[in-house]
């Protein structure tokens, strides 16, 4: 063969080198406008920001493949803002990679299970650690754990009445309280002993100490002072109501409240660790059931000592104030169980 043929046949595949290069470079630039656009969920991954570490075969039953990959985020910042859009987006391209086909990815690092099943071409299962309201409950126990602790103050209870109450666990029939004159809404009013009293079942849910009571009712402190008076003696209120002109602080034994020439007591619920599991299986069973009837049952039977309760037809109120929640069942928003500081 002749040197000039040689030089020919070189620069032919010298050409097809370069432009296969060209080709192989410019599908690796190519502009990615869809998942068919991916040969493998390795590029998915990857292309989505993630960290791809393997795949393999289910060891779950009812699932064909584990899909191992570690997120590039948190599910959740330290400010409370969750990260579910960039898992979802995820999520999202992996299905319709594998369209019918049912998966899980996990990442071993945040202890997190993403399961997937599907019903022909269709999700009907999306659970994060088998919980269909993840995002919502890892947002609400954020906001519990963030929830600052109420600051107590310091103050020596001088009134017996209010000692007396305390010493008997706030139940109604072990307590000496006087002469009722009257009754007035939800209260007992003892005009001459200069209170009046709420009970809810057995127990006195509130104490109001009026003008008429002359004597102190914590400390120094009296029902003829202003709230300016009581902060002098008491330091800054830290439970303040300006739509009420009210102010209030958090003591051992007791919440006291002033306003309106008054001294409103409250007791500070204790935590019960059996109550406590007994009203989180209740809820567990209503998001599981959503029998309303049977859970609002089982709830009041629990815990007796609600402040109000209003139910007609498919809207229900129920709020314990003392025990820091409030039950809200068919409004328009802000369904579910409210928690407080108090809680």
């Amino acid at each position: 063969m002749s040197k000039k043929k040689i030089i020919v046949i070189l620069s032919i595949i010298i050409l097809i080198l370069i432009l296969l290069a060209i080709r192989i470079i410019g599908s690796i630039n190519k502009e990615k406008k869809s998942v068919k656009d991916f040969s493998t969920i390795k590029q998915l991954v990857e292309y989505d920001g993630h960290k791809y570490i393997s795949e393999e075969n289910s060891k779950e039953e009812d699932f064909e493949k584990d899909i191992y990959i570690s997120f590039n985020k948190e599910p959740i910042t330290e400010n409370g803002i969750t990260n579910q859009g960039s898992y979802e987006i995820l999520i999202k391209h992996i299905a319709e990679k594998l369209l019918g086909h049912n998966f899980r990815v996990i990442d071993d690092e945040k202890d997190i299970t993403i399961r997937i099943k599907f019903t022909e071409n269709e999700i009907t299962t999306y659970t994060i650690n088998n919980d269909t309201r993840y995002w919502k409950n890892l947002l609400t126990n954020h906001e519990i754990s963030s929830e600052e602790e109420e600051k107590t103050t310091n103050f020596e209870i001088k009134s017996q009445i209010l000692i007396n109450t305390i010493n008997n666990n706030w139940e109604y029939d072990s307590i000496n309280l006087g002469s009722k004159d009257s009754t007035s809404g939800n209260y007992e009013i003892y005009f001459d002993e200069g209170y009046k009293v709420r009970k809810i079942n057995t127990k006195i849910y509130n104490i109001v100490f009026t003008k008429q009571y002359k004597n102190e009712v914590v400390e120094k402190i009296t029902t003829q002072m202003n709230k300016e008076q009581v902060e002098s003696v008491l330091g800054k209120a830290n439970l303040v109501s300006d739509i009420e002109d009210i102010i209030g602080y958090k003591g051992k034994d007791v919440y006291i409240f002033f306003g309106n020439d008054e001294i409103s007591i409250y007791p500070v619920e204790r935590y019960n660790e059996a109550d406590n599991q007994k009203f989180a299986k209740l809820v567990t069973q209503l998001n599981t059931t959503g029998d309303t009837n049977t859970f609002l049952n089982k709830l009041t039977d629990l815990y007796s000592d609600y402040e109000t309760y209003y139910k007609e037809d498919n809207y229900v109120s129920l709020t314990y104030p003392l025990r820091g929640f409030e039950i809200t069942i068919g409004a328009e928003e802000n369904n579910g169980v409210t928690i407080y500081s108090n809680y």
